[in-house]
């Protein structure tokens, strides 16, 4: 009997033993950290090879090509600390820039893997930009495409770029010498100085197939000088970018999804003179209700903000209870005008991306039975509804200054 049980021991502790049989080492892996998708010029046109395709392709189908360009780590090169730089890779570039065409996301892959000896591995994939032009024709194949691939984490982040995608591939940035490392680290630290919401992939995948909302991206725009500028939020009716906010509206949206620390300032000038006051934003509080009411959707955004009073044009100018709560009001008015517009300009693009469908299908659940039961529907239904938005501002610290 004891016999026995050594053997299912041993037959049980087999199949742990052959964990590693399928690794392959870093080494023979052309690793991705940043991929840009754009569509194909007609100078790109001569350079596009067929991988794929059995039947060579004649110019008679309407799928339009798209370009891919990619960063490939290479080994060896890549800093392992502030300023890790030695002098045998000082002037050699941490990364490799390639490019293919295809129909598909797939085919653009095969066509690269075409000119790489080693395999490629999205293991390490952090950015992801897709041209405007591309994103307002729908990027349903490139949504589909990552969301199927096992190696593609969700906590990727994928931007929209206002010019070419390919333009941060080759992008110098001064601060960094990995280029994708310091596009990603300028989306992580917008989003904790409160410019930018959270929401990488995986919250994008997660607000486009949700039946009442819409998603949104980070909208990108490349200066001369390979700085990056965050242009605004790229926001989507399905799989179509529909339009842009300004970088002002980010944090618009960013208070009425209640979505903390506050980080935007806006100027406004003093009630009853010529001075111009910074009101820095640096808490957030909202809550989204909605009504059934004569049959129609209402719903009501209330925002509390607070912050601070950061500076003042004229030095002389003294700040009394009267005149801070003046410059709330004033603050506040002139923010629901703002907060407004935003709304009113998402409705007329059908794109909900505050999510007033899913507070509708959470709470009112018999009228989005009976009267809705689509994505499509509420797209629809959307440009219609009324939205109430009660803005309160507070003022916490004015500041002080000693003589």
């Amino acid at each position: 009997m004891s016999r026995i049980k050594r053997l299912l021991v041993f037959l049980l502790l087999v199949p742990t033993l052959t964990g590693c049989w399928d690794r392959l080492e870093i080494e023979y892996r052309a690793v991705v950290l940043a991929i840009a998708i754009d569509e194909v010029t007609s100078e790109d046109k001569n350079e596009s090879r067929n991988a794929t395709q059995i039947i060579k392709n004649n110019g008679s189908s309407k799928k339009p090509l798209i370009k891919m360009t990619v960063q490939i780590a290479v080994p060896g090169r890549i800093p392992l600390g502030p300023g890790g730089t030695s002098e045998s890779t000082a002037g050699q570039k941490p990364v490799w820039v390639l490019s293919s065409f295809g129909t598909t996301i797939d085919d653009s892959l095969m066509n690269l893997q075409q000119q790489l000896a080693d395999r490629l591995f999205f293991g390490h994939l952090r950015v992801i930009v897709v041209s405007e032009a591309l994103a307002r024709k729908g990027i349903q194949n490139e949504k589909d495409f990552f969301r199927r691939q096992p190696q593609v984490r969700r906590t990727v982040w994928m931007v929209v770029s206002k010019g070419k995608a390919s333009e941060f591939m080759h992008a110098t940035p001064q601060l960094e010498r990995v280029p994708s490392l310091y596009l990603l680290a300028t989306l992580d630290h917008a989003t904790e100085m409160g410019m930018l919401p959270n929401y990488f992939l995986g919250v994008f995948y997660s607000a486009s197939s949700a039946k009442g909302q819409e998603g949104v991206l980070p909208y990108l725009d490349l200066k001369k000088a390979s700085n990056i500028e965050i242009a605004g939020l790229a926001y989507f009716k399905g799989d179509k970018m529909k339009g842009t906010t300004t970088p002002l509206e980010i944090g618009h949206f960013l208070a009425m999804k209640q979505i903390n620390p506050g980080g935007y300032s806006v100027m406004e000038q003093f009630p009853g003179s010529d001075t111009s006051i910074f009101f820095q934003s640096t808490h957030r509080k909202a809550k989204i209700t909605t009504s059934i009411q004569d049959g129609k959707v209402h719903a009501t955004v209330v925002c509390l903000i607070e912050g601070d009073l950061r500076e003042k044009s004229n030095e002389n100018l003294t700040i009394s209870k009267e005149t801070l709560k003046q410059l709330e009001q004033k603050i506040e008015k002139d923010g629901k005008v703002s907060f407004e517009k935003l709304i009113q300009q998402t409705q007329s693009d059908g794109s909900d991306i505050f999510g007033f469908g899913e507070n509708v299908r959470a709470f009112q659940p018999a009228y989005w039975n009976r009267e809705i039961k689509s994505k499509e529907k509420w797209e629809d239904m959307y440009k219609d509804i009324a939205v109430d938005v009660k803005l309160h501002i507070k003022i916490r610290r004015i500041g002080t200054k000693t003589k």
